[in-house]
């Protein structure tokens, strides 16, 4: 296992900003990350995977973090379309194995930089009117919670609209089995193609983004808040391209992306609408 010391976190994310941990452990396999996991009280522990969904405070120092990013990156063929992967598996090389092998169903997140276990966490998905998602191909997951390893039927996940019981800081997923349908190569690469074309066309990567902000906000309030508080010239900004979206230039901070998001959320209040957070914040 690695261990480094007084890490940068800014680069552990895609918005690119962060504090400081006094120590990153990268575990190489399940028991490692076990043993690291016990050890630490839950107070002082974060954890984090690829990183493109998280606000981290860049005025905090941080106990311990520990990267999932390299402690199971197999994928494992249990049966025709069935597959046991590890949650350190980036969604891109598991979408690619997949369709090698004549099957597919999640394409629509060939352009999601993240990996599986995060991707199970947020229940990541193609988009709400789409009603497409993750969990749609998962048969069990397999995680480690109260000092022992245990398999959760889908349905004992709750799985919701970018949602699961894993948000919950007692679970940690070692790794998940799905089962796809048959899919030619043809038509998997013609919809990795197709996403890939979608991204270009519709989303911003002028700068450091998380993606999507927020889980449900009214696009027509979003576009009032650009008007009201667009962000900061050297900094962070709302995108002018794709709604729900915030943009560092590379010298943006926490403060600055917080104030955005306490703009949005204060707004829907205040018109009467909700605005639920996706992204996850590290205060």
């Amino acid at each position: 296992m690695e261990v480094l010391y007084n890490e940068c976190l800014k680069k552990y994310t895609t918005v690119k900003i962060g504090g400081y941990a006094k120590k990153v452990y990268i575990p190489e396999n399940t028991d490692e990350l076990i043993n690291i996991f016990d050890s630490i009280p839950e107070s002082e522990r974060y954890i984090i995977g690829k990183g493109s969904n998280i606000l981290i405070n860049d005025d905090r120092t941080y106990e311990n973090v520990i990267s999932l990013r390299e402690f199971d990156n197999s994928i494992t063929k249990l049966d025709e379309g069935k597959y046991y992967v590890g949650a350190s598996v980036k969604l891109q090389k598991f979408i690619n194995y997949i369709n090698n092998d004549g099957f597919g169903g999640i394409e629509y997140l060939y352009s999601v930089p993240g990996l599986l276990g995060g991707a199970i966490v947020m229940n990541a998905g193609r988009g709400k009117r789409s009603e497409l998602c993750i969990s749609d191909h998962i048969v069990d997951i397999h995680v480690y919670a109260q000092g022992t390893i245990k398999i959760l039927k889908k349905e004992q996940c709750e799985f919701q609209y970018r949602s699961s019981i894993f948000k919950n800081k007692g679970y940690l997923i070692l790794g998940a089995t799905f089962k796809f349908n048959k899919m030619s190569i043809g038509d998997s690469k013609k919809l990795k193609n197709e996403r890939l074309e979608l991204c270009k066309s519709v989303q911003d990567n002028s700068g450091y983004n998380f993606g999507s902000v927020f889980m449900e906000s009214d696009w027509r309030i979003m576009q009032l808040v650009k008007i009201i508080h667009p962000g900061y010239k050297k900094g962070v900004t709302f995108s002018k391209k794709t709604g729900n979206w915030i943009i560092n230039s590379g010298e943006g901070t926490f403060n600055q992306a917080m104030s955005l998001i306490k703009t949005v959320q204060k707004m829907h209040r205040i018109l009467g609408k909700e605005a639920i957070l996706e992204i996850i914040l590290w205060k």
